[in-house]
């Protein structure tokens, strides 16, 4: 029976150096496609764009102005490029977006219009406003791997003031 376990014993230390060598193989051959210049070269760009909303693109996609607190979160260049943000409690989003005609996500037919995400969730899924003369200002999130929509916030003020208090130093 001593035995047994010893063979028992021998394999799993073989899969977990196995599977420890895979990874770093794995992250050694990612830094190597994404070197870490060219990541950072790639985030400047992202948030050159992310500095210059297309917002008369953004209206027409809205069909309405853009909610003033929006564009005060686009004005505000520290937050709009900031990754990682925490958002009330337990929530976070992993970036904002570009306001550009080609961010716009094609989801009429799982939302019965196309959505432009202005934010991204921590877990990848869009954050967005509803098109349409009436819709109100309400910010909602599509999870990706549902398909369900929820609230994220009352309004894009709302959302900016959680973000501003969740981030707050100190």
């Amino acid at each position: 029976m001593s035995q047994a376990r010893h063979y028992i014993s021998l394999a799993c230390a073989l899969f977990f150096v196995s599977l420890f060598s895979g990874l770093l193989i794995r992250d050694y051959l990612r830094r190597r496609r994404h070197p870490p210049a060219q990541r950072a070269a790639e985030r400047t760009e992202l948030e050159a764009r992310i500095l210059r909303p297309d917002w008369a693109f953004y209206e027409r996609h809205l069909q309405r102005p853009a909610p003033v607190a929006l564009r005060e979160l686009y004005a505000d260049h520290d937050l709009v490029t900031d990754g990682g943000l925490k958002y009330g409690k337990g929530d976070a989003l992993s970036t904002f977006n570009p306001l550009a005609e080609s961010e716009l996500i094609d989801t009429r037919e799982l939302l019965g219009f196309d959505i432009i995400a202005f934010a991204t969730s921590d877990c990848g899924d869009p954050i967005y406003l509803r098109p349409g003369i009436a819709e109100p200002d309400t910010v909602f999130i599509t999870y990706h791997d549902t398909n369900e929509t929820k609230v994220f916030a009352e309004s894009v003020a709302v959302m900016l003031e959680t973000l501003r208090q969740s981030n707050r130093e100190g």
